[in-house]
C-alpha cells in the first residue's frame, strides 16, 4: 500500500463496519488506496479504526460484495481494480427509469452532447475521423433508397462518443439513443427533416474535421435543440 492509512475515530451513530466502510472507500476515492494496494492485516485495521477484528471482518465482506476488495487466502486484501461496469450499471438504470419521459432524456442529451463534441473535437483521430465520414455517408444512402437513415444517424452519434476516449461516456449515449429511437423515427418521416438531419450532421464533422471545440460544441446544440422541438411537437408534448 503506497500511503498509510492514519489512525481515526469511529462514530457509533452508524453501525461500525458501515463506518469502515465509507472510509475505506474514501480513502479509495481520494486516491490515497489505489488499484492493487495491500490492505493491512486485519489486526492492524482494528486497531487503526479502535474497533473489534469482528467488526473489520465485516466490512472487509461488505467491501467484497461491494467488488471494491479481493481477499486472497494466504495472503491478505488487496483493493480491486475499478471496472466500468461500477459506474456504467447505476447510470443505466437511473436512465432505464427515464424509460417514456421523452421530454427529460431529450434535455439530458441536450446537456451532454454538445460537452461530448466538444470534447471529441480535442481527441478524435484521423482514423475515427475516416469513420465518421463513412457513417455519414451510409446515412445519406440509407435515405436515397427511400428510408429514414435513423440507424445510421444514430450510430454517428454513438461514433462521436467513441471519439472522446470514454467509454462510459459512450455506453450513456447508447443508452440514451436506445431510449429516444421512436421519437427520432417521428422526427425524420419527411424529406426536409431527413436533409437537415445530414446537413447539420455535415456541419458537426466539419467542426470534428478541423478540431474545433467550440464550433462542435455549438453544432451539436443546435442539432439537438431542433430535434427536441420537432419531436416533443411530433408527439404532443
Amino acid at each position: 500500500m503506497k500511503s498509510e492509512i492514519v489512525e481515526t475515530k469511529t462514530t457509533r451513530r452508524v453501525r461500525l463496519h458501515e463506518e469502515i466502510v465509507a472510509q475505506i472507500r474514501e480513502l479509495i476515492a481520494q486516491g490515497e488506496l489505489k488499484s492493487g494496494d495491500k490492505l493491512p492485516a486485519e489486526r492492524r485495521l482494528a486497531e487503526i479504526f479502535r474497533v473489534s477484528r469482528h467488526s473489520v471482518r465485516e466490512a472487509i465482506r461488505a467491501l467484497e460484495q461491494q467488488q471494491i476488495v479481493t481477499s486472497r487466502l494466504g495472503d491478505g486484501t488487496y483493493v480491486l481494480e475499478k471496472k466500468e461496469e461500477q459506474v456504467i450499471e447505476p447510470l443505466a438504470t437511473a436512465l432505464e427509469r427515464c424509460r417514456g419521459k421523452l421530454a427529460e432524456v431529450l434535455e439530458l442529451r441536450k446537456l451532454i452532447e454538445p460537452q461530448i463534441a466538444s470534447l471529441a473535437a480535442r481527441n478524435v483521430t484521423d482514423e475515427e475521423l475516416v469513420g465518421l465520414r463513412a457513417q455519414l455517408d451510409a446515412q445519406i444512402e440509407d435515405i436515397r433508397h427511400g428510408n429514414t437513415g435513423s440507424e445510421a444517424d444514430c450510430e454517428f452519434h454513438k461514433l462521436i462518443a467513441a471519439a472522446t476516449g470514454n467509454s462510459v461516456l459512450l455506453e450513456m449515449v447508447t443508452r440514451i439513443h436506445d431510449l429516444v429511437a421512436e421519437s427520432r423515427d417521428f422526427t425524420l418521416q419527411n424529406d426536409h427533416r431527413r436533409d437537415w438531419a445530414v446537413e447539420t450532421h455535415e456541419r458537426i464533422l466539419k467542426a470534428l474535421m478541423d478540431r474545433d471545440p467550440d464550433a462542435a460544441y455549438r453544432e451539436m446544440h443546435d442539432h439537438i435543440a431542433y430535434v427536441e422541438q420537432l419531436a416533443l411537437k411530433e408527439l404532443g408534448q
